[in-house]
């Protein structure tokens, strides 16, 4: 949100129209301060003047905001019209989203100015991450961060420059200690790092804390206030979920009858405009009983050190929809009491719903709760999940002892196929159960293979803050170390499950909960005698596979992250290739130049860091960028020999594997 002075902050009201004398009112900005022609302004628009705090009321009525409107600020990066594609505090998996992105409409080079008098306290370079980012420190003390890069003002780029050649590296960091005055062209935006060209915005406090821009004054198109998409209470492993629809008439869905400690989570989504793309995070949620405000979660400052409380916040769900994320509410909760809930987007939008609770709601409808998964097992709200709904198409599904000795040899016939069934209800029912056995026809899965695996079970409840679980699937064991596991706000029976899947390359070994983070370690070995090659773990947004940078062993291979991760095992014979070298314009101190490109192949293998890579043309050493979206290498022609000479191209990929490629300089 916004927040400037009193005296500059404007109201437009809904009564408010143009009068005659408004009209005809000359606001001459030459002859104004900032504040008295901003008034002008917005007198001359019908507008009456406010000095209640902007955080102490409502952003402007619906009718009255559209792409037109902008709120006051006073630091605009681009000095035109850039809507927010994320937000301050967006789910970013392991982590919150410590700044803001704008859109650049895929352009690269907008210039971006100096938002105060200040310095240049870093730059750093790299093929990931923040890629090419600049750190500026402001007289205010706060240091601004400007990532994804596409270049900096030409003084700056000759610098990194003569420290890519002095060090022979790719990747470099320099403090160049250059002063700018607030509005002086600071850099370029650009897409290095990762993802299309946008601007990653960031506010440092100090090495923990960073702070919303938002908050600060920052400009922030986003002219749609936020959405609900979805409620769901539970206790213990009992879920209800109900739809924004039952949720507008005041309804909300419980699964018991008069029972109290109940636990809520609401999914929600902010869009900044239409077409909606890009759902970002919300400012504020909170909640009353009655006039008792029992919740209240503000995101205007982040801490570094606390980034794995997301899990315990922002509820892991595995759905075909994306938009949004499940927040959790972490307060007392009972089911005869009038609840209010208030919504706040970063603009100042807000949305209210008041409900109370029942056991249905009329016309709910149905909530998507997972993606499409080969393994009837996944996580919906940090829970792991069985997709019973399965036996509607002839899965079968059989509850066994550690001995795989049956229990129950038809749970299909046990369980509700259209409400979630977290495996911890399992658990509740049959005690003894350690593996749960799915069976399936070729027909009945609709891959054109049948299926007979075995989900491997451990149970835990809320206070157990470690595990170590051995578990056999067929002949493959697999040995889990786990250490500081978060402690959940709801009491429920929790369950880690592990199956083995398969597609139409990998064979893998999924594990759930996903998005499980630890305070501690995840130290997990995998015995495969049928396969003891090297473990990758698969990105839950690419889609791709990642080899384990700290990883161990020959016939048994072992991995340590802080997160739960598919894994595989993987054979990666193959090496990189290049493709065919086109020239293309690339950024240097903000102007378009050419730079020769050179698109790179592999299946599997990674780049590990820019300094992996190592291009000569004969003895001598030429800087080289990697672009990692699409994976290619980015050459200036100002370091570059003649059309026609011979380039080296060395690249040591992420399991310490070296290839050699030569190309040929092409003509211009």
């Amino acid at each position: 949100m916004v927040k400037l002075s009193k005296k500059s902050l404007l109201f437009l009201s809904i009564g408010s129209v143009f009068s005659f004398a408004a009209s005809n009112i000359v606001c001459n900005e030459s002859k104004m301060d900032a504040f008295a022609y901003e008034d002008c302004i917005a007198t001359q628009r019908g507008a009456k003047l406010d000095n209640t705090d902007f955080s102490e009321r409502n952003a402007p009525p619906p009718e009255l905001i559209s792409e037109s409107y902008v709120e006051p600020f006073s630091y605009d990066p681009f000095q035109r019209d850039a809507y927010l594609t994320s937000s301050f505090g967006e789910n970013r998996g392991t982590r919150y989203h410590a700044g803001i992105d704008y859109s650049t409409q895929m352009e690269e080079g907008w210039p971006i100015f100096a938002p105060e008098d200040g310095y240049v306290k870093e730059i750093k370079t790299s093929p990931f991450g923040y890629g090419k980012v600049m750190f500026f420190e402001g007289k205010s003390g706060r240091t601004w961060v400007f990532a994804h890069q596409s270049s900096f003002t030409l003084p700056i780029d000759k610098l990194v420059k003569q420290k890519q050649y002095a060090t022979k590296s790719n990747d470099v960091s320099i403090k160049p200690n250059m002063r700018f005055h607030k509005g002086d062209t600071l850099t370029f935006a650009g897409s290095t790092g990762i993802g299309n060209p946008h601007l990653h915005l960031e506010v440092r406090l100090n090495k923990d804390d960073v702070i919303s821009p938002c908050d600060i004054g920052v400009k922030c198109l986003d002219t749609i206030a936020p959405q609900i998409f979805g409620v769901a209470v539970w206790q213990g492993n009992e879920i209800a979920l109900t739809t924004d629809e039952s949720l507008r008439n005041g309804c909300v869905e419980t699964p018991v009858k008069n029972e109290f400690n109940l636990s809520m989570a609401i999914k929600i989504a902010d869009y900044s405009r239409e077409p909606k793309e890009n759902p970002m995070a919300i400012r504020r949620l909170e909640m009353w009983r009655y006039d008792e405000k029992i919740y209240s979660k503000v995101m205007d400052t982040l801490s570094y050190k606390k980034m794995i409380d997301i899990r315990n916040e922002l509820l892991w769900a595995e759905e075909a929809d994306t938009a949004g994320d499940w927040h959790y509410i972490d307060a007392k909760i009972g089911p005869i009491s009038t609840y209010k809930i208030e919504i706040e987007d970063f603009s100042g939008h807000i949305i209210k719903r008041q409900f109370n609770f029942h056991q249905n709601c009329r016309n709910n409808g149905k909530i998507t709760i997972k993606q499409s998964q080969n393994a009837p097992v996944f996580t919906f709200l940090s829970k792991s999940m069985l997709d019973v709904y399965r036996c509607e198409s002839g899965f079968k599904f059989e509850a066994l002892d550690k001995d795989e000795q049956v229990l129950n040899g038809d749970l299909c016939k046990i369980f509700d196929h259209n409400k979630p069934t977290p495996l911890g209800k399992v658990i509740e029912l049959y005690p003894e159960t350690k593996y749960i056995r799915y069976s399936a026809s070729a027909s009945a899965t609709g891959t054109g293979r049948g299926v007979n695996e075995l989900i491997a079970l451990y149970p835990y409840g809320k206070y157990k803050n470690s595990i170590n679980w051995y578990a056999q699937l067929g002949d493959i064991s697999i040995t889990q170390k786990i250490s500081g596991i978060p402690v959940m706000g709801d009491t429920a029976l929790r369950v880690l499950a592990v199956t083995r899947n398969q597609t139409d390359s990998v064979d893998f070994f999924e594990f759930h909960p996903k998005g499980m983070q630890f305070h501690g370690k995840w130290n997990v070995c995998i015995n495969n005698p049928a396969n003891p090659a090297p473990l990758y773990w698969l990105g839950e947004t690419t889609r791709r596979w990642f080899y384990f940078e700290k990883q161990t062993g020959n016939k048994q291979r072992c991995a340590t992250t802080n997160e739960l991760r598919d894994i595989a095992n993987i054979s990666d014979e193959s090496s990189f290739t290049l493709g065919f070298p086109f020239w293309s314009e690339s950024f240097i101190g903000g102007v378009p130049k050419l730079a020769l490109k050179i698109p790179i192949y592999a299946r599997y293998a990674g780049v590990p860091d820019g300094n992996a890579i190592t291009v000569k043309a004969g003895d001598k050493w030429i800087p080289v960028e990697y672009d990692s979206e699409p994976r290619t290498l980015v050459i200036s022609s100002e370091d570059l020999p003649e059309a026609g000479e011979t380039l080296t191209i060395q690249i040591i990929d992420d399991a310490k594997r070296k290839t050699v490629n030569e190309i040929v300089v092409p003509a211009i």
